[in-house]
C-alpha cells in the first residue's frame, strides 16, 4: 500500500498522512494537490472510501533553501490562472470541518481537527506567522537540553521522512511522541523494512541553520567532555557521515573535520571556527 500510495502522490510524508487516514489513525489530514492530478486523486479517494473536500484557494510553492521539502507559500484565487496546489481534506467521516477551520484561520480548531494534541495546537498558533513557517528552532527553545527522542525528529522532514504531520510544542511533548510511536507501528505494519530505515534515520544528530541549510549527522557518538574555563562541561561529539540541504562552506567545514564540540545547543565549535546565534540550533535525537 506504502508503495501504491507513493506512487499516487510522490512524496512519502504526504503518502503516509493519506495512509494514517485510511488506517483510521488520524481524523482528518490536510495534504495539497496540484491542480493538473487532481482529478485522478479525487478518483483515487473514491475508490478507497476516504471523503474530501477541496479548499477554495490555490496555494504557490516557494523556494527554499531545501529542494526536498517547502514550508513557505502562499495562497491565490482559486481561479488564478497560475499553475498551483489545492489543498485537500481527508477523512472518513466529515473533512468539511478542516475545511472550514481553514477558511476561518483558526489555527488551534484546524489543528484539533487533524488530531494535533491540543497543547501543540496552541504552541503553532503562538509562534507561526507567515514570516515564520519553520517552527523547528522555536520548539528547541522550547524545549529543555539537546538531546530528546527520536519520534519528535521534524528536522528529518526536509529529506521526506517524519513520523509527525504537526509541529510539536517540545522535543519531549508526551502526547506528540506517542502519536509518533503509533504513526511508527502502522508503518511497521506496512513495510518492516521502511520502519527500520525511518528510525535510524531518525536517530541522528541535526544542525538546523535557516541560513546555511539542514544537516544530518549520521553516526554521531560521544567521544568526551570538556571542561571550559566556567567550569561547565562541553560535549565533544563525532559523526561518520552527513545529508544536506545544500552544500556550502558549512558543510565543507563539517566534512573535513567529522567532529564537534557543544557548548549550547545554539553554540558549536568545529575545530576553532564557532558556530552560534538564535538562528542557529544543535540537536541530538536517540
Amino acid at each position: 500500500m506504502i508503495r501504491a500510495l507513493q506512487n499516487q502522490f510522490h512524496s512519502l510524508t504526504k503518502s503516509l498522512d493519506v495512509l494514517y487516514v485510511m488506517e483510521d489513525a488520524k481524523p482528518c489530514s490536510r495534504i495539497m494537490a496540484h491542480e493538473d492530478e487532481l482529478g485522478k486523486i479525487l478518483d483515487f479517494f473514491r475508490q478507497n472510501e476516504v471523503n474530501a473536500s477541496i479548499s477554495n484557494f490555490k496555494v504557490l510553492k516557494q523556494n527554499t533553501q531545501s529542494s526536498f521539502y517547502s514550508d513557505k507559500s502562499i495562497k491565490i484565487p482559486k481561479d488564478d490562472a497560475r499553475k498551483g496546489y489545492f489543498m485537500l481534506y481527508l477523512s472518513k467521516n466529515n473533512p468539511d470541518k478542516a475545511k472550514e477551520a481553514e477558511v476561518d484561520n483558526e489555527h488551534i480548531r484546524l489543528g484539533l481537527e487533524l488530531g494535533y494534541p491540543k497543547c501543540c495546537c496552541e504552541f503553532f498558533s503562538n509562534n507561526f506567522n507567515e514570516n515564520s513557517a519553520d517552527l523547528t528552532l522555536k520548539i528547541l527553545k522550547n524545549s529543555k537540553g539537546f538531546e530528546f527522542p527520536f519520534c519528535t525528529n521534524i528536522a528529518a522532514r526536509h529529506f521526506d521522512i517524519n513520523l509527525l504531520s504537526h509541529f510539536p510544542c517540545s522535543f519531549n511533548c508526551e502526547k506528540s511522541i506517542n502519536i509518533a510511536k503509533n504513526n511508527l507501528e502502522i508503518i511497521k505494519k506496512h513495510s518492516i523494512e521502511l520502519a527500520d530505515i525511518f528510525e535510524k534515520a531518525l536517530k541522528n544528530g541535526i544542525l538546523y541553520s535557516e541560513a546555511n541549510g539542514i544537516f544530518i549527522l549520521k553516526g554521531i557518538k560521544k567521544t568526551s567532555n570538556i571542561s571550559n574555563i566556567n567550569n561547565k562541561s562541553n560535549i565533544e561529539l563525532a559523526f561518520n557521515e552527513i545529508l544536506t540541504t545544500t552544500t556550502n562552506e558549512l558543510f565543507r567545514l563539517l566534512q573535513s573535520n567529522k567532529k564537534l564540540t557543544i557548548i549550547t545547543k545554539n553554540k558549536i565549535k568545529i575545530n576553532d571556527v564557532i558556530i552560534e546565534g538564535n538562528d542557529k540550533g544543535f540537536m541530538v535525537f536517540y
